[in-house]
């Protein structure tokens, strides 16, 4: 019931390819007909031509059988190169909805499976798929058909001595689902490892630097050979069980084999069967158990691909972002924290604990508190990155949770503390946010971030490939950017996430003076790293240890607090 569960659910992805795949399905079926025949015609080709010794037709013997299998190899072609076109259409098809699924789960569930597993589900395991799923319809449709055909050539010509044949076929059938559950199980583990890889890959290449000043190549080594040896293992034991049902048929083979000689024998013998009759039998029974292998093979990669299939499931069955039917405004009160706590994890301390707050609109916000105090936990919930696990959050009354969830992002315009940029030109990283802009609208956008001058003295000018996050850029040209695809879009709430610690005094007064231009028409909530930020909020909120301690301007804290008057000091310093 399992295996019929997932072929439905595979074969959801077939419709937009049932034309070609009933013209396949037609080759196969001509290709396994002149297979049937041709095994047919051995009996009375072989009695008119030599027990009946008309010579002069010999000739014809060599032409009739280049003709045929000319035939059969060419139809098996065109079926073979339309399946492979029917079944990559769908791997990319299923490739196209997982990459859409990505997007709509929490982002609490793709941190869960991190980067490596959430990347090995989308790419490599239908990257399984793909090649077993063409090769098994292939398989499946043509090797049916000609062994039905050869069956009914056999059964016509003595089907008691078929049966004989046929008595090794529950082996087979017993053999082949015993070894497919077990390469289902293999094809899993050897996907999770696989995922493994991908991880350690990826933090590879992100956190090199770090890897390389903390000398651990040692440690990091033994962590990736381990997953090595353990995909090395489950690929081992994949080969193992797949190639064991393809023995077991060919075991079965030559005791089936063995069977009508004996048997096919013994009826010649008492003359009730003609050789040319036994040779048409022995030729079919013989010609059944290769497609009969090709089946096993199928069947057992059909549970392989089940196995992969297993794990893409695992991202299908995620719950998805739900919002409700209200289309969010911008805000004209602000945004109220009612009795709020937040946890990333179960087995994770609370990052908020019982927060009420409010972030008037039009104003300029500045989070401040040390490291871990919860600012960049708190600003996550605005958007519904994270929902709180208690309390709620207000937007000039109305819950979050009350409004469309993409109408809600599309308030905010937020430059990370690492900005990320895609892997394209300058200006496509710009107008992503705002597909419609005009070149004095984005000219206008890196004037205000200051990012202007340096994107016109690269030779490629806005058309400049970045590389992957931006590496051909330095940290504050990055941010700079950021901060101009924030500015083309004009949101109403703009979130700078320590987004000027890694930016230049002269960059910072350029910023500020857009700030300036900003402040009243925006919400600017910004996590502040700076006496100059701090200094132009409209309002403070100091944060220690997941809890609002003090709010008000910077005259008032300094007055009525003497942990944000240390922290000023720090600033100050800084």
């Amino acid at each position: 019931m399992e295996l019929l569960f997932f072929l439905k659910e595979i074969l959801h992805y077939l419709k937009p390819f049932w034309k070609k795949f009933l013209l396949a399905l037609f080759f196969a079926i001509l290709s396994s007909l002149l297979t049937g025949f041709s095994t047919w015609a051995i009996k009375p080709i072989f009695n008119y031509v030599f027990m009946e010794k008309h010579y002069e037709y010999f000739k014809f013997i060599p032409i009739f059988i280049i003709t045929v299998f000319t035939l059969i190899g060419g139809f098996s072609l065109l079926q073979a190169y339309l399946m492979k076109s029917v079944s990559t259409g769908m791997v990319n098809f299923i490739r196209l909805d997982l990459f859409k699924k990505c997007l709509s789960i929490p982002v609490s569930y793709l941190t869960h499976y991190g980067e490596g597993q959430t990347i090995s589900r989308v790419i490599n395991d239908t990257a399984q798929i793909e090649p077993i799923l063409g090769d098994n319809f292939q398989t499946f449709f043509k090797e049916t058909l000609t062994v039905i055909t050869l069956l009914g050539v056999a059964f016509y010509q003595k089907w008691d001595l078929t049966l004989v044949a046929l008595s090794t076929m529950p082996i087979i059938v017993f053999g082949s689902k015993v070894l497919g559950v077990k390469t289902r199980k293999a094809r899993r583990l050897a996907q999770s490892a696989t995922g493994e890889l991908t991880q350690k890959m990826n933090e590879l290449t992100r956190g090199i630097k770090e890897i390389k000043i903390s000398g651990s190549y040692e440690k990091l080594s033994d962590l990736f050979l381990k997953e090595l040896n353990r995909f090395y293992r489950w690929s081992l034991k994949i080969t193992k069980y797949r190639e064991g049902s393809k023995s077991l048929v060919d075991v079965m083979t030559g005791f089936g084999g063995a069977l009508v000689i004996g048997y096919g024998g013994y009826l010649i013998i008492k003359n009730e069967l003609t050789p040319g009759a036994f040779l048409s039998i022995l030729t079919a029974i013989l010609l059944i158990f290769n497609p009969l292998r090709k089946l096993a093979r199928s069947y057992t990669g059909l549970k392989e691909v089940q196995g992969a299939w297993t794990r893409i499931q695992e991202i299908f069955e995620l719950p998805e972002e739900k919002g409700g039917i209200l289309k969010a405004f911008s805000p004209s009160k602000g945004f109220l924290f009612k009795n709020v706590s937040f946890r990333y994890s179960p087995n994770l301390p609370l990052a908020l604990k019982k927060i009420n707050l409010f972030l008037p609109a039009n104003k300029v916000i500045a989070l401040v508190g040390p490291s871990g105090a919860g600012k960049t936990t708190l600003v996550s919930l605005l958007p519904r990155f994270y929902d709180p696990q208690e309390g709620e959050i207000y937007l000039d009354g109305h819950s979050l949770k009350e409004f469309d969830i993409l109408s809600l992002r599309n308030l905010f315009g937020i430059v990370l503390q690492e900005p990320f940029l895609f892997n394209l030109s300058i200006w496509d990283n710009l107008i992503m946010v705002k597909p419609e802009a005009t070149k004095e609208e984005v000219i206008e956008a890196c004037r205000l971030a200051m990012a202007y001058e340096f994107i016109e003295k690269l030779p490629q000018g806005y058309e400049t490939i970045l590389g992957e996050e931006g590496f051909s850029l330095s940290g504050g040209q990055k941010q700079r950017l950021a901060l101009a695809r924030v500015f083309l879009k004009k949101p109403p709430v703009i979130i700078l996430d320590e987004a000027t610690s890694q930016i230049d005094s002269l960059t910072e007064v350029a910023i500020h003076q857009a700030l300036d231009q900003l402040r009243g028409k925006h919400t600017i909530i910004i996590i502040a790293h700076r006496l100059s930020t701090v200094k132009k909020a409209d309002k403070i909120i100091l944060l220690d240890k997941g809890r609002v301690v003090a709010e008000g301007t910077h005259e008032e804290l300094l007055i009525k607090s003497p942990f944000y008057k240390n922290l000023y000091q720090s600033f100050h310093k800084d």
